[in-house]
Parts: C-alpha cells; structure tokens; sequence
C-alpha cells in the first residue's frame, strides 16, 4: 500500500465549553450529552446543558468532587454515556451499568469489573446490540468479560469472556465500517497480552491478530477499505503509527510518535483524529498532548497541542489527557474535553479546522 502525500490541516479557532467537564456522544441530530460530576447533562443543538439525570452517590470518591486537585485524585469524572440508534440511553459509573428512563430517571442494570470504561470504546452492531469491555487494573489477571445490551436496553448478558491470564482488560470496541458484520476489540498491556480481536458474530467467536507486543498495543482503531490502522499505546517502548492489511494480515510500521495514544474519532468528513497522552515512562518524550490528524490513519501530522500542568505526581492528580465523544463529529466543528492539562483540564471546547483541498 503506498500513502500519497495527505493535505494539511490545520486549526482555525477554539471555543470553550466550561459546563461539561467530560463530553460522551454526540447524535446524528446534534444532541449532545455530557457529564460533571455526578450529573448527566444533555443539549440541543445550539441549546442550554440540562441536567438530564444524576448518577447515585459513590463514595468515597463524591466525597471528593469539591476541588479539581481532590476530584482528580479521587477520578471523581469518571463515567459514559451512550446513547444508541432508538435513543436509548446507557450510563456507566462506579461500577454499574445503567439506562435512562423516561421517567424513573438512571436505573441499574448490572456490575461491571472496574469503574467504567475508555471513552469511545462502547459501540452498536448492526442489529442494535451495544458492546462493551471491562476496563480494570486486574493485577491478578482475572477473567474479563465483553457485555452486550439489547436495543431497548431492557436485557443483557455476557458476549465473551476472556479466560485468567489471557489478558489485563479491554480497551475498546469498534465497528468496522467496511465489514457490517465486524466488531473489532482491542485489549492489553504488556508482553504477551497486546492483541487485535475481530468477530463477526458478535464475539461468539473470534480471531486474533498480533503477536502480544507492544506494536499491537492499540486503545482506538481507525478503519480504510484495505486496511485497519492505529498508534500505538506504550510508555515503556517507542510508539509508531501501524496499519495492518485486512487481506493478508501483514503489519506495516509507520513514523514513530513521541508518546502513546489513547483516544481519537473519524469525523464524518473522513478526518481522522488523534490524541497523544502525558504520562510517566521512558517512551513519553513530551511534556505536552498532542491532536494529530490523518487522512489515511498512517500518516499523521500534529495540528495542536496542550502543555501538562503542573500538579504532580502525574499518577495521582491525573495524565494530561484528550478525549472526544463519540457519534457523529464533524472536523468543521470538533468537540474535545481533558484533564490535567493547562486550560483543558475538567472543562470541553470545540476545535474549528481546516484543511487543503484533497
């Protein structure tokens, strides 16, 4: 596969949105929803954050929301938000998976292993069926399990389960656009746990590719109709954009990135987008987040970046990190939030970029 030269991008103007501190989906109409705190907050297009609902105290950490210091600390923000194609919503905090109500506001479908999980990694196959994967520390290397919800979010049950010791946790799944039958997942972290899954039965099975490496080390995927691409998510080990063929499987190592990369999106203009992260470790050689952008998910250039602030120890008060909602996103109008990071930090704003002719 050969790259053509990608046409430049670049950023416009920024506009902040200090209410929601972490944005989760956007609909194809434009409604956005978004979390503070405990509240679960939801826009019109144009319109007003209302508060749409509020999660159930979890303590010790809303003890703990008073301060910013104290709420990263403490990972006070954390949360999703999901909305599906009926409009059924579905909520995940301290644990528990909920759905929105009409009326009877969050209700509790079941527990998870862990908190919640990375933003962008909840998707919808193409009968309606939501997926998600247990994200946790899992030192003793547990089984881990990916969870699929039916359209009315009225039942659920486990759609796989990865058996002790097979891997840390999940970090996301993904649709592939090009095969309406594929869920892609990634999962992780370290030597012999680093692989890509691809069911096309909504993981009843599933095949693997990878060798365990760091190379295979992915949080987000990006999709081409020849290919399945990403950058690599390691703080031990140099990073690289990496493409993989869908015909043959083959690996392509790509220009090295100066730190891992946890999040990113493709915009309906065919943009894709991507975010370096600040944290400790001897593959990190930045002290700022960057917005990297491709055309073809193998070539990427940097379009803007944030400098970490300065509360320390990173592993305590936060990474300087970027993240994007899911759902339809236009490059024309971006929506980012972040943490730990010198005026993006417990707040969201929106990118404004531009690019070349292509």
């Amino acid at each position: 596969m050969v790259s053509e030269p990608s046409p430049r991008v670049w950023l416009e103007s920024i506009s902040w949105d200090r209410q929601a501190a972490l944005l989760h989906h956007v609909e194809p109409a434009g409604v956005r929803w978004a979390t503070r705190h405990r509240q679960v907050l939801r826009a019109d297009p144009e319109g007003p954050w209302e508060i749409a609902a509020v999660f159930p105290f979890a303590a010790p950490r809303d003890f703990f929301g008073f301060s910013r210091p104290t709420a990263r600390a403490m990972r006070a923000d954390k949360a999703n938000i999901y909305v599906n194609r009926q409009g059924r919503v579905l909520g995940v905090r301290a644990g528990i998976v909920y759905r929105l109500g009409q009326e009877a506001g969050l209700e509790p479908l079941f527990s998870i292993q862990g908190d919640s999980v990375l933003h962008g990694g909840i998707c919808e196959d193409r009968n309606g069926w939501v997926f998600l994967g247990e994200y946790f520390m899992n030192p003793a290397r547990g089984p881990v399990r990916i969870w699929r919800i039916a359209p009315d979010m009225d039942s659920y049950e486990i759609a796989h389960e990865f058996g002790p010791g097979e891997v840390r946790h999940i970090h996301g799944i993904y649709r592939d656009p090009y095969d309406e039958e594929a869920l892609w997942a990634t999962v992780g972290d370290y030597e012999g746990e680093c692989y890509l899954y691809r069911s096309q039965d909504g993981f009843r099975t599933l095949e693997r590719f990878g060798d365990g490496s760091q190379r295979y080390r992915a949080v987000r995927l990006y999709f081409t109709p020849d290919a399945v691409t990403w950058l690599t998510d390691s703080q031990m080990e140099q990073n690289h954009a990496c493409r993989m063929r869908r015909s043959n499987g083959n690996l392509e190592i790509g220009q090295p990135l100066e730190a891992p990369t946890w999040y990113g999106a493709t915009t309906r203009e065919g943009l894709h987008l991507a975010f370096t992260t600040v944290e400790p470790g001897p593959a990190v050689r930045r002290n700022s987040a960057a917005i990297l952008g491709s055309w073809d998910g193998f070539q990427w250039q940097e379009i803007h970046s944030f400098k970490k602030d300065a509360w320390r120890p990173m592993k305590l008060f936060k990474y300087g990190v970027i993240s994007c909602p899911s759902g339809e996103l236009s490059a024309r109008s971006f929506p980012i939030s972040g943490e730990g990071l010198r005026g993006l930090d417990g707040v969201s704003a929106t990118l404004h970029l531009s690019w070349e002719a292509r």
